[in-house]
């Protein structure tokens, strides 16, 4: 019991780490169902920053100003890009759902905090690892399209990835029952789970071959698409081997 007790609370734990913070306490409303322990046992893993978290934490107060401000950007324009919605936010930026006027299709935008946008020898560093990143190419990773720049904002252009996150998929299976075997009482069926796992691990490898390490992988950074194909993103913490680590996409 005190097995799948510790499953339920990571399950949950990375479900509600892959959602905005503002977001995080009605959905663990929702999926603890009246447990006031296992929420309190998530919101403790929540509130404690990992040591990578820790090291990528940008002076909160111009971060939280900037994430207000981000917050109201929809329907705003950054060149080419009609802004539509906001999606998603981290330490390193705001995502919105972007569409690309010039070629017709949907994108995401990460808009970058004034901590990096302002600081021109960040920015620059910022753009030579996006040039990194957009060596990358392979059907298991989300692509970065661009770097779009204005003189107030800096932004990565990226593949809009549709789906659900790896932690998303985790939760909803641990809530229901399966007829299938699962890989450690997921609820994910194991040929569902095999197939995702084979997927992420050869996004991996296309990146070491590039000598890029990730270095923040887990489930709320992993997408499982409507075709039920794993996409990895948001190498906010990639490194390349050898060298410094990326400030963070």
């Amino acid at each position: 019991m005190e097995r799948r007790r510790r499953q339920q609370i990571e399950r949950l734990y990375h479900a509600a780490s892959g959602r905005p913070v503002g977001e995080r306490a009605a959905f663990l409303e929702e999926a603890c169902a009246g447990d006031e322990a296992l929420r309190r046992d998530v919101n403790a893993l929540l509130d404690t920053p990992t040591a990578s978290e820790a090291t990528l934490t940008l002076e909160p107060a111009a971060w939280m100003a900037s994430n207000q401000k981000t917050h109201a950007l929809s329907g705003s324009r950054l060149g080419v890009y009609h802004l539509q919605e906001r999606i998603g936010a981290g330490g390193m930026g705001v995502v919105y759902r972007a569409h690309d006027t010039r070629l017709g299709r949907q994108v995401a935008i990460k808009i970058l905090p004034p901590v990096v946008a302002d600081d021109p020898a960040r920015r620059a560093r910022f753009e030579r690892e996006a040039q990194l990143l957009a060596s990358l190419n392979h059907p298991n990773i989300a692509t970065i399209y661009g770097f779009e720049e204005s003189t107030a904002m800096g932004a990565p252009v990226m593949e809009l990835v549709e789906g659900e996150t790896l932690a998303e998929r985790m939760a909803r299976s641990g809530a229901t029952e399966t007829a299938s075997p699962s890989v450690d009482g997921t609820g994910i069926p194991m040929d569902e789970a095999l197939a995702l796992a084979q997927q992420i691990a050869e996004a991996l490898e296309a990146a070491h071959q590039k000598n890029i390490v990730h270095r923040d992988l887990k489930p709320a950074n992993i997408k499982i698409t409507p075709a039920g194909d794993a996409k990895v993103l948001d190498f906010g913490l990639a490194k390349a081997a050898g060298g410094d680590s990326a400030p963070g996409l």
